[in-house]
């Protein structure tokens, strides 16, 4: 007791550790994806030449671009889970958070190659999924020019709204 109120400890099942490990692998890998690709939309060439201008032709500043950890997904769609598995991630892991898929023939593709890329932050501040957008020379006759992250153990969509973490203090 303490403060008249009763705190009541258990020890974790075998599997609620294991579902608690799973969940924060995969905030882990969400990280690195988030960072990855806010590295390439400053320092790789289309990053630079494509996601940067699309950012600047809707009016976003730096300190938006910073404050949402904006991105950009390179063409090659193979290029993230190469550079992840080389980095130590797990292919598994790639997979559970939805950034990658794995293709009839067994490669790793990043669901959202070639687009601008807006994390999905959750209340506690960690990343929880990601938007990415087809940018407008590219949107003409397109079915999806947004790819969202699919439902994972931590990303549920209905359960979210896209700015909350960022704006938290002012609610």
């Amino acid at each position: 007791w303490k403060y008249n109120i009763e705190v009541q400890e258990r020890e974790m099942t075998d599997e609620e550790k294991k579902a608690q490990t799973l969940r924060e692998s995969l905030f882990i890998v969400n990280e690195w994806v988030a960072d990855y690709y806010a590295d390439q939309l400053h320092n790789s060439v289309d990053g630079a030449s494509i996601g940067m201008p699309y950012f600047r032709s809707r009016g976003f500043r730096d300190d938006i671009i910073e404050k949402f950890k904006l991105g950009f997904a390179p063409s090659d769609r193979k290029l993230l889970a190469k550079t992840a598995v080389g980095k130590g991630y797990k292919e598994e892991y790639l997979e559970k958070t939805g950034t990658c898929y794995k293709t009839d023939r067994g490669e790793l593709i990043d669901r959202f190659a070639g687009r601008v890329i807006f994390p999905w932050i959750g209340q506690s501040g960690k990343i929880i999924g990601f938007g990415g957008r087809l940018l407008d020379s590219r949107t003409k006759g397109v079915s999806q020019k947004y790819v969202n992250s699919p439902e994972t153990d931590i990303y549920k969509k209905d359960s979210e709204l896209y700015g909350i973490f960022q704006a938290k203090k002012a609610i």
